[in-house]
């Protein structure tokens, strides 16, 4: 089997880009022959993708001097590297984004001749795999970002939608998400798989020494949409009667959004900026920590929760239908849910739900540290998320929808 794997954003940043890493990296070893088409920043060195050689990763420069002219469109508005948010970009550059993906992914179709593409994120790159396969079967995978978009972009909401007509299958994270992508584009629930999200058993574990009391820690894209103020405001208010708190914040932001944030981060008491981290440092950071906190106000199935509770860490989160259907039963005996603020579309706080969020958020938050250390995790206790059970799934679609072209 031959498979080209379509990624429109920079690999290894964001959720998308590990679900490609460890995709064709499994694949790798299973022997399958692959060839990988993303995005990257012009001069930017290509990275290394599932172990694949530079020769199987044809990529798209962007920014000043690129192919592209601008930075990468986000699938999300603020991203953890300069880009371009789908929402304001005018109609010639829309245009013009979508003849060089056109251009890119046909280069890439013709050379390699693949069985099945694999597309990420249902959004106008997946659509344009679909206009050029022909006879080749396309596989989507939904991250929940291109439910998003939708929804913050009706003006392209029924183009996105007419150009998935023809998707061969879509891989989704949980339950919930099957049932938000058959209605959001309008397909059988038959063309539907559950095959979840994965992490690296061997990456993210438990360390020998039990985390320091009173540690708390997020990772994350510096963005409203993920709670970052309101965690900042809980974290203050916990500490005037925990003032032995701490809490390390892993990841980065871009534009005035990220640069606003970072000022709050460092004029907040106890609070410590690690950066962007590589994963086996995000391990080492999950591995120190009592408690860990997402307040996310949108997400799919958020494999750093995953993580996170491999690592030994209580966790915090809001009470989201992605992460009720996908992960609070597997990992009830260390969740802590927060009730899901009042919201304007998919990801905003409403005016004047602030306060009670970060009220709530800091009682969710200290009944976490109340409890105790978790349960130290077994070799059960993240099974049903280990990267070769979901890679061995999606095979599976690859397979149906090859057999039945065939």
């Amino acid at each position: 089997m031959r498979v080209l794997h379509f990624l429109t954003q920079r690999p290894g940043w964001t959720g998308s880009g590990t679900t490609l890493h460890a995709l064709v990296d499994w694949a790798r070893c299973k022997g399958i022959d692959q060839r990988v088409l993303c995005l990257l920043p012009v001069g930017e060195e290509v990275p290394e993708v599932g172990g694949l050689g530079r020769e199987q990763i044809d990529v798209v420069d962007c920014g000043e001097g690129g192919t592209l002219p601008f930075a990468i469109p986000g699938m999300s508005d603020v991203m953890p590297y300069a880009s371009t948010v789908f929402g304001e970009m005018n109609p010639e550059e829309l245009r013009l984004y979508c003849q060089v993906l056109r251009s890119a992914l046909q280069r890439a179709i013709d050379d390699f001749q693949p069985d099945v593409i694999h597309a990420h994120h249902a959004w106008i790159g997946a659509g344009i795999a679909c206009e050029l396969a022909g006879s080749t079967p396309v596989v989507l995978h939904g991250h929940g970002t291109g439910l998003r978009q939708m929804g913050l972009l009706p003006h392209l909401e029924d183009r996105v939608r007419e150009g998935l007509q023809n998707i061969a299958g879509i891989c989704v994270l949980h339950e919930q998400h099957a049932q938000d992508y058959a209605r959001a584009l309008r397909i059988g629930s038959d063309r539907v798989h559950q095959v979840g999200a994965g992490f690296d058993r061997n990456l993210f574990r438990a360390p020998v020494e039990p985390a320091s009391p009173g540690t708390l820690l997020f990772a994350g894209k510096f963005a409203d949409a993920k709670g970052l103020g309101p965690l900042l405001g809980a974290f203050s208010v916990l500490r005037v009667e925990r003032p032995h708190l701490e809490l390390a914040i892993a990841g980065a932001g871009s534009g005035e959004q990220g640069k606003r944030l970072v000022r709050s981060m460092e004029a907040t008491e106890g609070v410590r900026i690690l950066g962007r981290l590589t994963p086996g440092k995000l391990a080492i950071a999950m591995g120190k920590a009592e408690v860990f906190v997402l307040p996310s106000l949108f997400e799919g199935l958020p494999l750093v929760l995953v993580e996170a509770a491999a690592c030994g860490c209580r966790l915090v989160s809001n009470d989201l239908p992605g992460i009720r259907s996908g992960l609070a039963a597997a990992l009830v005996d260390r969740m802590h849910l927060c009730p899901l603020p009042q919201l304007v579309g998919p990801d905003r706080l409403a005016p004047g739900a602030a306060p009670g969020f970060t009220e709530d958020l800091a009682r969710v938050i200290g009944e976490a540290l109340d409890a105790g250390p978790a349960p130290r995790p077994t070799a059960e206790t993240c099974a049903a998320f280990d990267w070769s059970a979901v890679a061995e799934k999606v095979e599976r679609v690859w397979v149906r929808v090859t057999d039945r072209r065939g």
